[in-house]
Order: C-alpha cells, then structure tokens, then sequence
C-alpha cells in the first residue's frame, strides 16, 4: 500500500470515529447548550466570571452560603498556599463565613510603571480585608505587569490565582519576575474547575435547576477544553495513530498549511467585496495583508484625506487560529485620542459592545478560529460565505460612516 493509500485509510477510519461519537452526542443531546446557543461561550467576564462568582459567593443565588467557595478553596489547594506563602511572609486565610465576592474589582488608576492599579475579574474579601483576587483567561492577552499589579495589592494579605483554559503561566510581561506558586498560582478550566464544577453538582443533587445549569456549563467548559469526546473513541483513534504513525504525522503537518489558505481565500473574498464597494476613484485604498500566517495581519481601509488613521479587520495574533477584531486603528501615542472619539461620537455604527486600547479607540470581535469546530466553518461554503458577506458589510458601512469624521484628526507633535 502506498503513502498516499494509508493516509486515506487513515482519515477514512478516523471519520467513521468520529460519526460513531456525533451520533453518542446526538444521543446525549450534548450539542445543546444555553450558553453556545446565545453566543455567551467565550466572553470572559459576561459568561465565565459571572457563573462563577456566582456559585462562589456566599450570598449567591444558589443560597447554598459558602458552601461552594469552600469546596473551591478545597479543590486548589488554597491551604497549602496560604502555608507556603506564609513561610516567607505572614498572611493571614480568608474566613469564608465573613467573606463577600466582587467581580471586576477596582484596585486604582493602572500604573504600570509601579505594578498597581487595575480591575480584578473575580475578588474575594473577608471582613478583616484578608483576599483571593483571581485573574480569568479565556482567549484574551495579558496586560503589562497585569499579574504583577494584583500581587501588589493588598501585599500582606492577598492570594493571587491565574485562571487558563488549560492552567499556562502568566506571560512574562504579565508577571515580571514573579515566581509561579511562590508569588502567584496557575489553575485551569480544563482540570480544576471541571473537578470543583462536579463537586457543586452533587451538592446540588436535589437542586434540579442548579443542577442543571452546573451541567451546562461543565458541558461548555469541556467543549472550551476540547474533552467532548468518548474515552473509547480516544482509545481507538489513539491505536490508529500508533500503528500509523508515519502517516498521522504527515497528515498533521499538512493541517495548518491547509488552514492557512482556506483562511486566506476567506479574507481574500472579504477585501474583493470591499473594494467592488469602495471606489478607488473615491480616494479609498483597501489592501490585505499578503501572510496571514504573521502575527496582527489582517485588511487595512484608509481614505487619501484620513492621514493614516485606518478601519482595520485583524487577527488576535493569526486570523486562521485566533480571535478576529474590527474596528479603528489609531494609535493614542500618535493620534490626539479625544479628538477622534469626539469626532466620531455620532457614528452609529460605534454606538455599542465597542472596547479601546492603546492601538484601537474603537475595537470588537468579528469572528474566531480559535477552535477545531471554529475553524471546520473555513470548509463549510455556505457558512463561510455567510461570514465573508457580513463582515465585509460591517466594515463598509463602519468605513462609510467614519469617512468625513475621520478626516478631522491631527497627529500628535513629538
């Protein structure tokens, strides 16, 4: 049999699997979930910070008191932090019987120069000001000295948590020289909150709509964390992989290059719908970015009378494996920032769900090809034409409405 042969034989195997598991979820009507259905699976503080916040405070709606937070603390060790924190500086433990919960947590004006200030996702305090302050990660970036900040909060009485997807460590420009569990600790969706998640749940046996809603969101969590799977269909499709190694590989290093041109004929037809709209007669200029496959590239739309100021689509690092935003681009350190939020104040399509950064004083989330069910839309025509139309029609009418506004911007003097 030849390369090519088993490598058919492969993916013709792995697929039979995989329908045999579509038809276990099917049947376990895994697929519905109320959190994927409302498009809630991703937000970070709107879906994962305040379910659970909300199963963590004690004067939650579950109206089990503490007894959630105290399965938490049980499940990520936070006795033994406290211990070995205590070993080099003396801290005292939270009491859960006083504690009360704060989500995004105001601690100061950010001052990265001196590692303080900033808003905590999820914030726990008890009445003699003892803390747990617990940073939550789903697909967002680290902010400068993000990690470093909360630790300098409350210094002799704060324990600092770093919540991942999959338990990774703060970046380096996050956490500076902080040690991992000397200074800080990681814990992860994928093993730590699925374990606490699953001890609520028997708590909740006879709770039947808290129940049920702790199922839902471990069923997202595991999707997040890609373990929807049967652990016999790992077995076997672990086995094929074994016995054919060779070819699982060279099916492997073929995937992203795959991705990337599926990925580029996507923006491709984005920018062509662009550009059949905005007249390069008008004075506009759209252009993409040749290599998706680098860090922040993406379509830049700019206008002969906006002086460099751009309406931009732009991956969150790589459009085919990451988050997708939109939005405008103009750099605070360069553009008088608000002069152009004044300007374009009255454009409709700015009005809601916009965020600002130090590059975008308007930004949003597109799309995501995050994930492998994400990324499975590049193969889907329908799906992925879909996608390309509205995004295209967002960008035009944001480019359009921007158009005058935009050309009022001066840069700043060095």
């Amino acid at each position: 049999m030849s390369e090519l042969e088993k490598q058919k034989k492969l993916l013709k195997d792995v697929n039979r699997i995989l329908a045999h598991q579509k038809e276990l979820e099917r049947l376990r009507g895994e697929k519905f979930n109320i959190f994927s259905i409302l498009k809630m699976e991703t937000k970070e503080n709107a879906t994962h910070s305040a379910f659970l916040g909300e199963l963590l405070n004690p004067k939650g709606s579950h109206l089990q008191g503490n007894t959630f937070l105290q399965l938490f603390l049980e499940t990520i060790g936070y006795e033994e932090h406290n211990q070995s924190i205590a070993e080099t500086k003396p801290i005292p433990k939270l009491n859960i019987e006083t504690a009360w919960l704060k989500l995004e947590k105001d601690v100061g004006k950010t001052d990265v120069k001196n590692a303080t200030g900033g808003r905590i996702d999820i914030y726990l305090v008890d009445k003699k000001g003892t803390s747990i302050s617990i940073e939550n990660k789903i697909y967002a970036g680290d902010q400068p000295a993000q990690i470093q900040r909360y630790v300098n909060h409350n210094k002799t009485a704060n324990t600092v948590y770093y919540l991942t997807l999959n338990g990774t460590s703060a970046s380096k420009e996050s956490k500076g020289t902080l040690i991992e569990d000397e200074d800080y600790y990681c814990i992860s969706y994928r093993s730590t909150i699925i374990e606490w998640l699953e001890k609520c749940l028997k708590e909740a046996v006879e709770l039947p709509i808290l129940r049920e809603s702790i199922k839902q969101y471990i069923l997202l969590i595991k999707k997040l964390t890609n373990q929807l799977t049967d652990r016999k269909m790992e077995k076997e499709i672990t086995e094929l992989i074994k016995s054919n190694y060779h070819s699982a590989k060279a099916i492997e290093s073929a995937i992203w290059k795959v991705e990337l041109k599926a990925a580029e004929s996507f923006v491709k037809s984005i920018t062509d719908m662009i550009k059949a709209e905005l007249s390069e007669k008008e004075g506009w200029i759209v252009r993409m970015d040749k290599d998706l496959g680098t860090s922040w590239s993406g379509i830049d739309i700019s206008h002969k009378n906006w002086d460099g100021v751009r309406v931009c689509l732009e991956g969150q690092s790589k459009i085919p494996w990451s988050n997708t935003i939109y939005g405008v681009h103009a750099h605070k350190g360069t553009w008088n920032r608000n002069q152009i939020k004044e300007n374009l104040k009255e454009v409709e399509h700015l009005t809601s769900d916009f965020k600002e950064t130090a590059h975008w004083p308007y930004c949003k989330t597109k799309f995501s090809f995050r994930s492998n069910e994400q990324r499975e839309r590049l193969f889907n025509p329908p799906i992925i034409k879909e996608l390309a139309e509205s995004t295209a029609d967002k960008m035009i009418i944001l480019a359009t409405q921007c158009k005058e506004a935009l050309s009022k911007n001066t840069r700043i003097k060095k």
